[in-house]
């Protein structure tokens, strides 16, 4: 990750005040004022090598605005909210409008080294080319930092709010960056790519109570569209939604991330609510499309109430055709291997949540409601859900695997009450590979006849666990086989299991059929009772995830082990649920 603490915290100072010693341009019509223009102001600024401020007064209106910072040196900062140009503070809460005149960027940016856009609402802009409301090009350490900015209404070809791009293709994303900061937004913009913000080889962070919302794509990327991009969005947004109502008719409705260097974490600052990517939609991953090697980690993060009309409602993940890399999506509720910044929740279980998403077209469900990973070559598209609840979503069906070789793996997840029509998890095909380990799947509506997996009967561990393995798991579907076998089934693949049906896998005592005795499943709570058979089942198998952020493994002495100390399924019995069951603890 291309993180530099240290510049951004100097930006931070940069963006909320002005830089020591900085010339001051006063631009409008009065006592005090310098320049008539914001143009004429930024001219002054670009004949010195001095930081400089531009000051923007409300005693003229900017419209038609079509300016341009050229090659400035120095850090250069456009402030807007004064009253007049006598006065030394901004009036509180007030931002200066610059319009453009609809046929170009409303600002454009050129290899300036530091620009910072403070208290602006920049709208109106239009153009056939990159950046409707801001089109910034450069490198080498160039930054564009905006605070307590909106950039709105604004259309292009690609990047209808903002397009950043790196001026050297071949340059460390971290050489041209794009910053927001307090509660700046890029939102209500339209693009063929890039409704809200294209980045290509850029970075793009996100920061305070920044967010993206209510832009459009024709294409791709409604929100973003970022090519070779480091992205990281740590930031509040309005209520934790930091990605929201975009919508994109091709793939990504929030984000659309590809290539080799395109890496990204989402997360929250706030320990009190998870970062939310909410209400988008697409024809493909309604939330977010990752493709061609790129990667994304999600952390203490929700996806919720995204929709897509063709495939993948919150996620797409597609690999490259050839076997040059593996595009990667990691959702978990730890910061693990997160940004410093990154915080976990004070509730766990209101986090790392894919909630409400559908894959719908017209009342036709289509594949994949919460994912789709598709691959057609090995090793090369990976998802990893870790403590992740998934619930209430619609679909054909929940998982879908595409191609022959995605990977889709659960890790101490949570998956109920979810309706599809098909099978849960549909995974065709033996080169494909779904794996469930330490998760609990129940009460879900599931296509009459049809299993809870459909997928090869088989698995080989040292092919990145191609086929179909499960291990220390409790699914408990009543109405549904556990697996639609595409190929033979291999007992070695399923063990330690509770379960309502094993199908034509021949007996074991490590695989048992029991109602596994969910605490309370009527008012959504799935841990264990501790009369439940799931309780101190398996081996102990210590580096697996809990849905609640709980330790593995507690060990009830008071009971006989059956094969070892942990529990089956997303929780492990704690000790604090001892004495909520009626039992003294152990040694009383």
């Amino acid at each position: 990750m291309h993180r530099l603490p240290a510049l951004i915290a100097s930006l931070a100072v940069i963006s909320f005040s002005t830089p020591a010693a900085a010339a001051v341009y006063r631009v409008g019509s009065g006592p005090g004022c310098t320049h008539a223009s914001i143009q004429t102001a930024i001219g002054a600024a670009a004949v010195t090598t001095a930081d400089d401020e531009i000051r923007l007064s409300a005693t003229l209106a900017y419209s038609q605005q079509a300016l341009l910072v050229d090659q400035v040196q120095g850090v250069l900062v456009l402030a807007g909210g004064y009253a007049s140009c006598s006065d030394a503070v901004p009036l509180a809460g007030a931002r200066t409008v610059i319009d453009g005149d609809g046929n170009s960027p409303v600002l454009r940016i050129n290899a300036t080294r530091t620009v910072a856009l403070q208290r602006l609402d920049i709208q109106g802009g239009g153009t056939a080319g990159r950046g409707g409301g801001i089109y910034a090009t450069g490198g080498d350490g160039a930054v564009l930092a905006l605070s307590n900015t909106l950039v709105r209404g604004n259309q292009a070809y690609a990047g209808g709010g903002i397009a950043v791009l790196n001026s050297d293709a071949n340059a460390d994303p971290a050489s041209m960056q794009l910053l927001l900061f307090g509660d700046s937004a890029v939102t209500s913009n339209s693009a063929v790519a890039g409704g809200g913000v294209q980045c290509i080889g850029a970075t793009v962070h996100l920061f305070d109570s920044t967010h993206v919302s209510l832009n459009t794509a024709t294409d791709y990327g409604g929100g973003i569209y970022a090519l070779d991009c480091r992205l990281e969005i740590g930031s509040r947004g309005i209520g934790g939604a930091v990605l929201w109502a975009n919508s994109a008719g091709g793939d990504g409705g929030g984000l659309y991330l590809y290539g080799a260097r395109g890496d990204a974490d989402i997360y929250t600052i706030d320990a009190s609510m998870p970062a939310r990517i909410l209400g988008n939609s697409a024809a493909r991953g309604g939330a977010i499309a990752l493709a061609r090697d790129a990667h994304l980690r999600l952390s203490e993060t929700n996806l919720e109430d995204n929709t897509a009309s063709v495939a993948g409602g919150a996620v797409l993940v597609e690999a490259a055709t050839d076997a040059s890399g593996d595009t990667r999506f990691t959702m978990q509720g730890s910061t693990d291997g997160a940004p410093a910044a990154a915080v976990r929740c004070a509730d766990p279980e209101s986090c790392n949540r894919m909630r409400g998403n559908r894959a719908i077209d017209g009342g036709f469900r289509k594949p994949g409601a919460a994912i789709v990973v598709a691959s057609p070559v090995a090793h090369a598209a990976h998802a990893m859900f870790r403590g992740t609840r998934i619930d209430d979503s619609f679909g054909e069906s929940l998982v879908r695997h595409g191609g022959d070789y995605g990977q889709v793996a659960f890790n101490g997840a949570l998956i109920v009450d979810n309706n599809v029509g098909g099978a849960l998890l549909d995974a065709p095909g033996a080169a494909n590979s779904l794996v469930l380990t330490a998760t609990t799947i129940t009460y879900n509506a599931i296509g009459p006849g049809r299993g809870v997996i459909a997928g090869a009967g088989g698995c080989d561990p040292e092919d990145d666990v191609r086929g179909t393995y499960a291990q220390l798991d409790i699914v408990w579907q009543p109405e549904n086989a556990l697996i639609e076998p595409t190929s033979a089934l291999r007992s070695g693949c399923f063990q330690y299991l509770v379960a309502n049906d094993f199908g034509s896998l021949p007996p074991a005592a490590e695989r048992v059929v029991a109602d596994p005795l969910f605490r309370d499943a009527a008012a959504g709570d799935y841990r264990l009772s501790l009369g439940s058979i799931a309780v101190d089942f398996a081996p102990a198998t210590a580096q697996t995830a809990t849905r609640d952020g709980g330790p593995r493994v507690f060990d009830f002495t008071n009971l006989q082990d059956r094969f070892g100390p942990q529990d089956l399924g997303a929780y492990e019995f704690a000790p604090d649920l001892i004495f909520a069951d009626g039992f003294e603890p152990v040694g009383n």
